[in-house]
């Protein structure tokens, strides 16, 4: 009885012409990009070296991808092999240690550059502001790998030398 009360109720509003009312809502839509960065990987391969004069390489780069706007600060560790703040590579197992550095390249519009070598020391103290990079547009941007091997090192035996040297990006 009670469900044919409500209908006969809810027919009545019907009939008496009381209008169905449509409505409009709007819907927003909310995201947040945060900074953001990524680096790839790179080899620098040296060549045989003379080790009468100094080496510089400045032909190899490590690509840095970043939105635009990204606040990006580049810092090298100084490798598996180093003494001290000394940069090394070592020839497999033995105890001959080749001296190199990487030095802090410059900005010049949305390239790098690298300073006459060797220059300022590429490490955790010494960084690289990549923020200029991504002033005006994001996307990937080679940064160049500034590698200096000095002259004069005699004491090492002929061979392969390697090193291996962690990247960190701090991005906000």
């Amino acid at each position: 009885m009670k469900n044919s009360i409500r209908l006969l109720a809810a027919g009545a509003l019907l009939a008496a012409g009381l209008p169905l009312t449509a409505g409009a809502q709007t819907i927003t839509i909310n995201a947040t990009v945060n900074s953001q960065c990524s680096i790839g990987n790179a080899t620098v391969n040296l060549g045989a070296l003379n080790l009468a004069v100094q080496t510089d390489n400045i032909a190899n780069s490590i690509s840095l991808t970043c939105n635009k706007g990204a606040t990006v600060v580049m810092s090298l560790n100084n490798g598996a092999n180093a003494s001290g703040t000394q940069k090394r590579m070592q020839r497999g197992a033995t105890g001959d240690f080749l001296n190199y550095s990487i030095s802090v390249p410059g900005i010049s519009g949305v390239t790098t550059t690298c300073p006459a070598l060797p220059g300022t020391s590429w490490d955790a103290t010494n960084t690289f502001t990549a923020t200029n990079l991504y002033t005006a547009s994001g996307g990937p941007r080679s940064v160049l790998l500034c590698v200096s091997v000095p002259s004069g090192q005699f004491s090492v035996g002929a061979g392969a030398y390697t090193d291996t040297v962690t990247a960190t990006l701090t991005v906000s």
